[in-house]
């Protein structure tokens, strides 16, 4: 089987910390990976068809994402990466009553305790699958964990889609509909990340909110305002014109494409009419009760973190969806005090409350995307073949210059 796989070896991770060590160090390409074999009567084997390249993968080659993630690493290594995945149901076990060999899916990467058959977790009675203590490998105490290999022997977050067959319970995939094309399905996982951040801090419809990057994250966030009813004014901040165009596609209000620090403050204050002072030996901020009431941040680098600190009216929401910090030296973290911000993070997806109830950010997902198949296309820019990974990758990292938008692995095709 072809596949990417991750290289858990702590001694390359710390050389990797140092700067040491090659661009894919850390992974593993093979055409002999062994096929995945169920386990378990619940579990199916699913033909990856599409899997997307995520900028947490790219963390993840290059050390460069947080030490807290790795209490959710999976244990078992090498590890199949790929979490943006869709494909066909190639087999299914005894017990899986909803698939069958031939249905095309979209992956759940997130385990959680009703996958396995525990009793919920606190974190799932709130709908919180994002928190399950699955997720470490951590049940419900009782003799089913055996059944798994243990306490800490199993669980992790999912990934198998950078290879060619991807194994996982029934119940971590969604079927797909059959108009909906392969490159809006799996979008699907993305999408429920952008639904997550948008149904918890959802905005009135008379606030300004302010989408900071036009990644695939921040796009899609400006999708999920609009897919779920919210009449608010967008400000997306796209750095590339294609970002740009896209997010008017998908509803952004206006788009503000600017470099250089200080005209970006004096725009988004002009636009908002908010108040920009200037701090004795520091950067501008904006100060009252007028200027962008949320901000989501689908970046999230320490620079971006410090501007939406000082951007943010008093009293408004900062909601943290990008993850491109860790430690952080030049945020000026004082201010949420000063202006009585409100910030908060967005992590993966669980229940989520919309007009309609409460329903699985999933089941949401795929719902909205076969209502509108045709919002989603053009936003898989790039595929290649899995051989090809390393110029995936760097075409992802590229952007600008390939025009990039979202770049995914084609099982579909062979090599070029």
């Amino acid at each position: 089987m072809k596949g990417v796989m991750f290289d858990y070896n702590i001694p390359k991770i710390a050389l990797k910390k140092i700067g040491i060590g090659g661009d894919f160090s850390l992974v593993k390409y093979s055409d002999a990976w062994p096929v995945p074999k169920i386990v378990h009567g619940d579990q199916v084997i699913v033909k990856t068809s599409l899997a997307g390249i995520c900028a947490s993968d790219l963390h993840q080659i290059t050390a460069t994402m947080s030490l807290y993630a790795s209490i959710m690493a999976s244990p078992v290594n090498p590890m199949p990466m790929g979490h943006e995945a869709m494909g066909v149901v190639a087999e299914a076990g005894l017990e899986v009553s909803g698939l069958r060999p031939g249905d095309r899916v979209v992956y759940n990467p997130v385990n959680r305790c009703s996958f396995y058959g525990f009793d919920p977790c606190p974190s799932c009675r709130r709908g919180n699958y994002q928190h399950c203590f699955c997720l470490l490998g951590v049940g419900d105490g009782s003799s089913r964990e055996q059944k798994y290999g243990g306490r800490r022997k199993f669980g992790g977050f999912g990934s198998g889609g950078f290879s060619e067959y991807m194994l996982g319970f029934e119940r971590q995939f969604h079927r797909v509909a059959d108009h909906v094309p392969d490159e809006a399905a799996v979008l699907t996982e993305p999408f429920t990340i952008a639904l997550h951040g948008v149904a918890r801090h959802m905005p009135r419809h008379d606030d300004t909110v302010v989408v900071v990057g036009a990644g695939i994250i921040g796009l899609l966030t400006i999708k999920a305002l609009r897919a779920l009813g919210s009449k608010s004014r967008i400000i997306s901040l796209a750095r590339y014109p294609m970002q740009a165009d896209m997010a008017k596609r998908l509803g952004a209000s206006e788009v503000v494409s600017e470099r250089d620090n200080k005209k970006l403050y004096t725009k988004i204050a002009d636009a908002t009419g908010g108040s920009l002072f200037s701090p004795l030996m520091s950067k501008r901020v904006l100060y009252g009760n007028k200027g962008p009431d949320i901000i989501y941040d689908c970046v999230a680098t320490e620079a971006t973190v410090d501007d939406d600190l000082r951007l943010v009216r008093s009293n408004g929401k900062v909601v943290l969806i990008g993850m491109d910090f860790n430690f952080t030296k030049k945020v000026d973290w004082s201010l949420a005090v000063w202006k009585e911000i409100e910030v908060t993070g967005a992590l993966f997806s669980g229940r989520e409350t919309c007009e309609e109830g409460e329903i699985d950010a999933f089941d949401l997902a795929v719902d909205l995307i076969s209502r509108d198949p045709a919002g989603f296309s053009g936003l898989v820019s790039h595929t290649f073949p899995v051989e090809q990974y390393q110029e995936a990758i760097r075409c992802f990292r590229s952007k600008k210059k390939n025009n990039a938008i979202k770049v995914a692995l084609d099982f579909r095709v062979g090599p070029r």
